[in-house]
């Protein structure tokens, strides 16, 4: 793995840990305390994530990974939240990024994280009206 490859898993690892972190929590940080929480949270997985690729040797050859996919996903869940919260002139015009109109349910997305387990990855979802989802992502060929 090249450095670039591994400083690019470690922010992505390091923005998964604090998506888990409900915005509740983070907001009474203000932007020095999130940056500097990022900070921690990065310095903290590096040499962990340091030990397992190297453990782990390359895999350059291997197909993509569900932890890919699951990345998609999370973006594509990320991107569709943030397109909500960019509608409407005012707050209160803008769609909630899920809908159901059949159990007449809807929500936001509170924050979004995934981890590698043994069998592929999981999608953590936390919405704010208190409900959370665990989406399983697993190569299946």
């Amino acid at each position: 793995m090249h450095d670039d490859q591994f400083d690019a898993l470690v922010d992505d690892a390091t923005h998964a840990v604090n998506n888990l972190i409900p915005d509740r929590l983070l907001d009474g940080l203000g932007d020095s305390g999130r940056s500097n929480l990022l900070f921690q949270i990065n310095d903290v997985l590096t040499p962990i994530l340091r030990e397992v690729v190297d453990t782990a040797g390359d895999d350059s050859d291997n197909p993509t990974r569900a932890s890919t996919i699951a990345g998609l996903l999370s973006e594509l869940l990320e991107t569709h939240a943030a397109k909500c919260d960019d509608g409407g002139a005012r707050e209160e015009d803008r769609p909630p990024h899920v809908i159901s109109e059949v159990h007449g349910t809807s929500a936001n997305i509170d924050s979004i994280a995934s981890c590698d387990i043994e069998t592929g990855t999981q999608i953590y979802l936390v919405l704010d009206d208190g409900a959370a989802f665990r989406i399983a992502v697993e190569a299946v060929a």
